[in-house]
Order: C-alpha cells, then structure tokens, then sequence
C-alpha cells in the first residue's frame, strides 16, 4: 500500500485543454498532477481580461468543466 503525504502540495494539473462549444461556453479539462501531495479539488478562474474574476471549487475526481454564460 502506497501512502501520501498530505502535507506536499500537488503540482499543477497537466494537460489542460480548452475547447470552445458555443459563442458563450467552453469545455475545459485536464489530467491530476504527475507528481506532489494530495489533490483534494480544484480551483479555477476564469473572467472577461482578467482570469481569475468568477472561480469555482470542483471536487478531486472532476476532470473536466464547462463554463457557461461567457461574453460573446
């Protein structure tokens, strides 16, 4: 059995990719992190110019989101 150590922050995810749906949404995903600590979720942001005004928390087994709603 493989133990983690909890108190080592993940890396970033890896292959992250985007691909648009519509006008106003997108599909974003991603792979966990190679190496590092324990995912416990992730954070991201996204916003009009800049990218972190809107954020939402996704639970450690999502690897994909789709953001709805954008500005055209």
């Amino acid at each position: 059995m493989r133990m983690c150590d909890v108190t080592v922050l993940p890396g970033q995810p890896t292959s992250v990719r985007t691909r648009v749906i519509r006008p106003d949404t997108v599909l974003v995903s991603w792979q966990p992190p190679l190496d590092g600590g324990v995912v416990t979720g992730y954070m991201i942001g996204y916003g009009e110019g800049v990218p972190d005004v809107n954020w939402r928390y996704l639970e450690r087994h999502r690897r994909n989101v789709t953001i709805r709603n954008l500005s055209e």
